[in-house]
Parts: C-alpha cells; structure tokens; sequence
C-alpha cells in the first residue's frame, strides 16, 4: 500500500474526493504512531498507474502548500503535539524522529521539506558514524 498522510481534515477530505471521483479505491486509518491521533493515513494500492501516481502526487504537493498557508495564517490552528521525519538507517531500517511541530513549521519557513529531510539524514549519518577529529581538516579526494 501507499501512504499518504494529512494533518488536517479538510485537506484529507479533498484528497478523498478525488480518489472517490477519480475510482481509486482507498483505506484510511489514525496514525497513532506515537500514542495518540496525530493524523490520518490514506492508503491505496501500489500497483497503480505511475501516470495516476504522478497527478496524486501533484494533489498531494498542492495540499502541503494549503496546509503550510493554513499554518502560516493561523499559528497553531493545527492540533499537532507530534511531528515526524523518517530516516533510513545504515542498517535498512527506517527510524522515525519525534520533532516538535513548532520547530518544524519554523524550519519550514525557511528550507523546503526535502532540505529539511536531507538535514536531518545527514544528522542521523552523522550519529551512526561520529568523526571526534577537528572540526576543520582537509578532506583526501
């Protein structure tokens, strides 16, 4: 299955909208990943169409963007305690990291979502393989 997932109702709702409109069949359920409700997950099928794949992921992209100008407008208008970014540790494992929302949204403001998750990739490399050498040397190439 592929996941997407919304942190905002009416947001969710027109994603649905379009899977109903469009017959793609969907399940949905809580993402209760850190112990309470913090969104809701919208699965479909992975064997569908790259093409289909392709417009679902441009909706997806808009309803990020209406999402950060909801957050933008109205502060903490979202009822967020958790946030999350997956990581893909050496070992092939995915990791996911609790951040604050706040944090994230501040973080938002200035870097895009894949700048932000290069970011934290690169600290969780950094964790898995510590360098306690100088800060500053040259690098063999």
């Amino acid at each position: 299955m592929l996941d997407y997932i919304f942190f905002d109702t009416t947001l969710s709702a027109k994603f649905k909208d379009h899977l109903t409109k469009v017959g793609i069949v969907f399940k949905c359920k809580d993402d209760e990943s850190f112990g309470s409700v913090q969104g809701e997950i919208v699965s479909i099928a992975d064997d569908t169409q790259d093409d289909v794949l392709d417009t679902l992921q441009n909706l997806y992209d808009n309803l990020q963007d209406e999402l950060e100008k909801i957050l933008e407008q109205e502060g903490d208008g979202l009822l967020m305690n958790a946030a999350g970014m997956e990581v893909k540790l050496k070992d092939g494992s995915i990791c996911t990291l609790r951040v604050s929302p706040e944090i994230v949204t501040r973080i938002l403001t200035v870097l895009e979502f894949d700048e932000l998750q290069a970011f934290i990739e690169n600290i969780a490399r950094s964790v898995e393989e510590p360098d306690s050498g100088h800060f500053c040397h040259n690098k063999p190439e």
